[in-house]
């Protein structure tokens, strides 16, 4: 709830504005500030204090000592002579503000007036108005208007009220001064969201972090979850592919699981959804953001909070005239950077060369002036283009060589594409009724070209006061998506279009002489060159469009049944649907084969249902005037159904027709119905003494359709405890200390995302039996359940520490947690009399530990104000425990297996052979063990176990993809009408798996590589830089085996976003008819230093915890540059 609404609250109901006034406090200083003992009133009575923290008035040092004396007699005595006065702005609010003076006033004196208003153009209310360097004072009204006799038309006016950053404007000769404030997000009376319901945040025991929206609501972006990058301690946002449309991957502490799902919670006004939902949400649709990252503040979720709970509050009506918004921006988008990749003619000679090469190794007598007619034809790749196949294709002929084409596939397959967002909102309502209505459409075109993605949105909630007891509401939010997506990802030969255009040879022709595609197959044959695809075929005769419908409604009921105690119902449904359609063209060329190809054709059709009902019973006291209670009961429950069918075709007349039923192949066609179902109990106490001890139980009990009968429910208890210091007599001396709170907890909770609905029942599927002379179609199991399956378990203990210094101007956060997952999910060996080779056990245990801190500074003040936030992250994850025997577990992305998880590890690590340089020339090579067909010039391996032959043996833990730390830093300034806000965020340490690079890096010369292999081995004289080994047609030695050589460092800095605003006045926006007008310029992935040699360092196309951080062609990242307005009417 915002400042505003609460002073105003306290200014029109006085009702026990007497009883706080008449209450008695006994003190004594000495020689002490008198800002100190302003602390020492306030914390020893129930008043807050709102005055401007830089009064030098405040400075003085006063004698003061009452016993049993009223507040108005203590302050009365305090202020006697000290140049402040004090005003009751409520039943607990006094604005302490310089006085008048009681000179004679000046002959001549001038008078400003104004309005002092919010970022969202409500009128602030109890707002201290000072002239700087004088005791002229005054506060604003309940409407945010001010008046104030000055004696200079040129006084600096001092702008101030707890909650938002102080301010100074120079008046200028000014009459009219308007001045908006900018809210902090440190002020202790600021309202969080929790489990099933908000709290103070000087209440908070667990470990919760909210994102003001305002630091994110210029941002360009098409999920709203990359927004949230490197604001959050202990949240990672991986945006492992720039897709148009890609969810990014977001992980709370680490990865909590092994089979089961690692991603955190999400509930968007109480309605748990999907992650693909959230990214459907506009940043302008969003109040704010909190999240759960500790057990006793994510156990009330049970089973679905083990990894975290993302909490999402859109904005709601309030009363008043209808308040009308426009958001729009529109720009571009570019690849963040190009490969360098080698040229036409540095590629003919790096061809030859490896051509050469191979032939020398391998044919005795050989000599690189045989012809081609001469080298053996069982090995074509020992030749290479002498005009022999076409006269313009000749990498001996120097003419030739300098006349070759050249194209630069990563142009043809990008572009600067744009994008553009409009959202329209409007809000309003009166004391009954209050309701918000917003749309939006988003059009984005992806960098690679034909990708893009149109999304329509809406969203309209209401909230009515049916009954002076009854409250009701309702919330219903259609969206709509439209998908064009491009094969980017993958293996050249599977149509990967990123590996296709950064391997295919710079020369190869595009289009054939009759306008048809053409591709590197047409020089293959004669060579053996792979028939790498042609990149700008595969965009454009390749057609996959998905349709997308979510559905989200939601209602409520709240009955008072006391003012203190309360029940509310809830309910909501999800109705998704998806389509997929794709189609290959006969237009395209595939790998050795020419068009006309056979064209294909594939479609999938997906539905889901899912309901939860939640019924929560809320009883909130105060006992014997300093012990506050709050006590929560419900239940819940929900139920899923689900199911797809999909089929495919081959051999189309035509491509005109391209629906199924036009295949000429027989179709191929599958489909699947599942469904599951939870029901939950939970309980929590919220209890503090005087808001300076706290504690926190909870516990949650819940069943689960998943598991088997008599394992299906668990239950999952929480505690935490806080202390706030600063509430401490011994404290009070200590008046730059505002906040001091130690808070512990430690929990239970579940997890039981798995991907297997059933994974306690056997699975059974079709097989053939024989009946006399006929086969006959029937059911057999084809996999082993296991009815003693039951939830994945997390413990977590979190200690942290909430620090405020001079009036909240500095926080501090810090925490330590340590988080184990027990009874992990895993497919383990069982006799072979069982008829299976494995089965699902609950086995394995996993842990992640680490520290977060947390720092908020506002650095500025005045005319011009500047803020700082700033978080870095630790995480250590280790695995404990796999299995009855500790056996690891070897998992494969693309080229076998790549990742190991083994005991002592972290989980997903990579594996394969330690590279460590190329033998420089053949004593290197005798002085180490090798293939046997490693030659100098050829990658040298460790051997690891020591046994003096290098085999699979050697093969080790060679890096893996989680960083040392990660961090953002967030930077605000204002000057005036002037805003810019930069965002910086970047990770240290963690490496990733570059498998493209052994397309594009692998010196065999059937298709183009880096520029660095420039920088090759050709001779011991001439070795090159030590690490890009020979040229070689037909590679030896084990060259381009999954090794360290493929791992390189993912340490990224990135210029997050920049934002500059310029808002015009309130009195010119008026005259323009509006109630606020704003510009607006913004930039996202501006720059990004790393060493990677790839496009985006914080990729993954295999984004489980078995096979993270491996790239093998991923869609890059784009910078985006928009343009936008934001309009209030």
């Amino acid at each position: 709830m915002k400042l505003s609404i609460l002073l105003l609250f306290f200014a029109i109901t006085q009702v026990n504005a007497e009883k706080v006034f008449s209450q008695t406090i006994t003190a004594s200083f000495e020689k002490a500030e008198l800002r100190t003992v302003l602390n020492a009133i306030e914390k020893k009575g129930k008043v807050r204090f709102i005055y401007n923290y830089d009064l030098s008035l405040l400075s003085r040092k006063v004698d003061f000592s009452v016993k049993n004396a009223s507040i108005t007699e203590a302050l009365n005595k305090l202020l006697d002579n000290s140049g402040l006065q004090y005003r009751q702005m409520g039943s607990n609010l006094i604005v302490i503000s310089p006085g008048y003076p009681t000179d004679p006033e000046p002959p001549t004196r001038a008078t400003v007036t104004g309005v002092v208003t919010d970022n969202n153009s409500q009128p602030l209310m109890g707002v201290s108005v000072s002239v700087k360097a004088s005791t002229l004072g005054t506060v604003t009204d309940e409407n945010g208007r001010y008046t104030l006799n000055i004696p200079s038309g040129n006084a600096v006016l001092l702008f101030s009220i707890v909650g938002f950053a102080p301010q100074e404007q120079a008046l200028s000769g000014k009459s009219v001064l308007n001045v908006t404030l900018t809210a902090i997000s440190i002020n202790l009376n600021e309202v969080v969201v929790v489990g099933y319901g908000t709290q103070k945040k000087a209440s908070v025991t667990g470990a919760i972090a909210s994102v003001p929206m305002n630091e994110i609501s210029d941002m360009p972006v098409a999920n709203v979850a990359t927004a949230l990058q490197g604001k959050i301690s202990g949240v990672v946002i991986q945006q492992n592919s720039g897709s148009p449309g890609r969810t990014p991957a977001i992980k709370v502490r680490g990865f909590g699981s092994i089979s089961a799902g690692t991603g955190p919670l999400i509930v968007v006004d109480g309605n748990i959804v999907p992650a693909s939902v959230f990214g459907l949400l506009d940043a302008e649709e969003i109040d704010k953001i909190d999240v759960l990252k500790d057990a006793s503040s994510a156990a009330i979720y049970g089973s679905r909070g083990a990894n975290g709970v993302i909490l999402v509050t859109t904005k709601k009506g309030v009363s008043g005239k209808p308040r009308l918004g426009l958001n729009m921006y529109t720009g571009f988008q570019q690849v963040t950077n190009k490969i360098p990749l080698m040229n036409s003619q540095e590629f003919a000679a790096f061809a030859k060369e490896a051509a050469n090469n191979a032939y020398l190794d391998n044919v005795p007598g050989a000599s690189v002036d045989d012809p081609n007619s001469v080298r053996p034809s069982n090995y074509l790749r020992y030749r290479y283009p002498r005009g022999d196949l076409f006269d313009w294709f000749n990498f001996d002929d120097p003419a030739k060589v300098a006349a070759l084409p050249y194209y630069d596939f990563q142009d043809l397959i990008f572009r600067t594409a744009p994008i553009s967002n409009y959202q329209f909102s409007a809000s309003g309502g009166s004391d009954n009724v209050r309701y918000a209505v917003s749309a939006g459409y988003l059009t984005q075109k992806g960098i690679i070209k034909r990708s893009a993605m149109d999304r329509y949105t809406l969203r309209a909630n209401v909230d009515l006061k049916a009954a002076p007891k009854l409250t009701i509401g309702m919330n219903i939010n259609p969206s709509y998506r439209i998908t064009d997506e491009v094969r980017s990802d993958g293996h050249w030969s599977e149509n990967g279009i990123i590996n296709a255009a950064l391997t295919a040879m710079p020369l190869a022709p595009i289009y054939n002489e009759n306008g048809g595609y053409s591709s590197q197959t047409a020089l293959a044959a004669l060579y053996n060159y792979p028939g790498i695809t042609n990149p700008v075929a595969n965009i454009t005769e390749y057609n996959s469009k998905f349709h997308q419908l979510n559905l989200l409604s939601s209602a409520y009921a709240e009955y008072q049944f006391l003012p203190n105690l309360k029940y509310r119902v809830s309910g909501n449904a999800i109705i998704y649907s998806n389509r997929r359609n794709v189609f290959t063209t006969s237009k395209m060329p595939l790998n050795q084969q020419l068009p006309p190809t056979a064209a294909t054709g594939y479609a999938f059709t997906e539905q889901s249902l899912s309901w939860l009902v939640n019924q929560v019973l809320t009883y909130k006291t105060s006992l014997w005037k300093h012990h506050n209670l709050e006590v929560l009961a419900g239940m819940e429950s929900n139920k899923l159904q689900y199911q797809s069918s999909q089929g495919n075709g081959g051999t189309f007349a035509n491509d005109i027709v391209q629906t199924l039923n036009a295949a000429g192949q027989p179709l191929s066609v599958t489909s699947q119905i599942t469904e599951n179902a939870t029901v939950s109990y939970f309980a929590r106490i919220d209890y503090n003494y005087k808001t300076k001890y706290l504690l926190k139980l909870s516990v949650r009990r819940d069943g689960s359709s998943i598991f088997g009968p008599d394992k299906r429910f668990g239950t999952f208890p929480a505690a935490s405890i806080g202390w706030r210091l600063t509430e401490e007599p011994f404290l009070y001396a200590l008046p730059a200390v505002s906040e001091l709170k130690l808070r512990a907890s430690y929990g239970l909770s579940g997890n039981n995302s798995f991907n297997n609905y059933y994974p306690y029942v056997g699975g059974v599927g079709s097989t053939n039996y024989a009946f006399s002379d006929n086969l006959v179609t029937g059911l057999a199991m084809n996999s082993l359940g296991n009815t003693g399956l039951s939830w994945e378990r997390n413990q977590q203990l979190d200690l942290g520490m909430d620090i405020g210094l001079f009036k909240n101007r500095l926080t501090i956060t810090v925490d330590y947690y340590d988080r184990i997952t027990r009874d992990l999910l895993l497919s383990v060996n069982v006799p072979t009399l069982t008829g299976f080779g494995s089965a699902f056990k609950n086995m394995g245990k996993m842990n992640n530990k680490g520290f977060e801190f947390g720092v908020s500074s506002y650095n500025l003040t005045g005319a011009f104000t500047w803020n700082t936030s700033a978080n870095l992250s630790f995480n250590r994850n280790k695995v404990l425990a796999l299995g009855p025997t500790g056996d690891p577990i070897l998992s494969g992305s693309g080229v076998g297996e790549t990742n190991k998880t083994m005991i002592g590890e972290p989980i997903g690590s990579f594996f394969g052979y330690k590279a460590i340089g190329v033998f420089r020339d053949a004593a290197d090579l005798a002085a180490h063990p090798h293939d046997n067909t490693s030659r100098p010039g050829d990658v040298k391996y460790a051997d690891v176990n020591g046994d003096k032959v290098l085999d699979a043996k050697d093969r080790t833990i060679i890096g893996n993809n989680q960083p040392d730390f990660i961090y953002g830093i967030n930077n605000s300034f204002s000057y005036k009408n002037i805003d810019l806000a930069v965002s910086l965020q970047g990770t240290q340490g963690g490496q990733i798996l570059n498998l493209s690079r052994r397309f594009f890096n692998n010196q065999e010369g059937g298709g183009n590589n880096l520029a660095i292999v420039l920088d090759r081995w050709r001779s011991p004289e001439n070795p090159g830089n030590g690490t890009e080994p020979r040229a070689n047609a037909r590679t030896t030695g084990n060259n381009n085996a999954v090794s360290s050589r493929w791992v390189e460092d993912g340490s990224y800095l990135r210029i997050q976003n920049i934002s500059l605003g310029y808002k015009l006045s309130k009195a010119a926006a008026n005259r323009l008819g509006l109630q606020s007008l704003r510009f607006y310029a913004s930039a996202q992935n501006l720059h990004t230093w790393s060493n990677y040699m790839n496009y985006n360092p914080e990729v993954s196309n295999y984004e489980g915890p078995l096979t993270g951080g491996v790239d093998y062609g991923s869609y890059p990242l784009a910078k985006t540059v928009t343009f936008g307005i934001n309009i209030g009417f």
